[in-house]
């Protein structure tokens, strides 16, 4: 995982409502945010059902749109958003280890 992954990530949450705003917020830091077990279950509670919808080799945009086109990781300079992709690969394996984290987890 890295930032370009992580933003979008934070962004489905948000847009979810699934952490409160603060949490949220701070997990955009590298700052060692605690989660508690509760929140990890709605993070992966919520995946479960955004994960649904997503074509297996979907990716999700910064914006929340979803495209299926290749992640080619060229830099686009013009547009920043185009760099920020979350794979649905990558939300499932989150979700996974947020089911996992029973006790919770800290995010570097």
């Amino acid at each position: 995982m890295n930032a370009w992954t992580w933003r979008p990530t934070l962004a489905l949450l948000e847009d979810g409502e699934v952490l409160d705003p603060d949490t949220l917020m701070m997990l955009g830091f590298n700052n060692g945010m605690p989660i508690t077990g509760q929140e990890a279950a709605r993070i992966a509670d919520f995946f479960d059902t955004y994960l649904n919808g997503l074509p297996a080799d979907g990716r999700v945009r910064l914006d929340g749109a979803v495209t299926t086109d290749p992640d080619t990781h060229e830099f686009h300079r013009t547009d920043l958003d185009l760099n920020y992709s979350a794979s649905t690969e990558w939300l499932r394996t989150f979700r996974d280890f947020c089911r996992a984290a029973t006790h919770g987890f800290t995010c570097d």
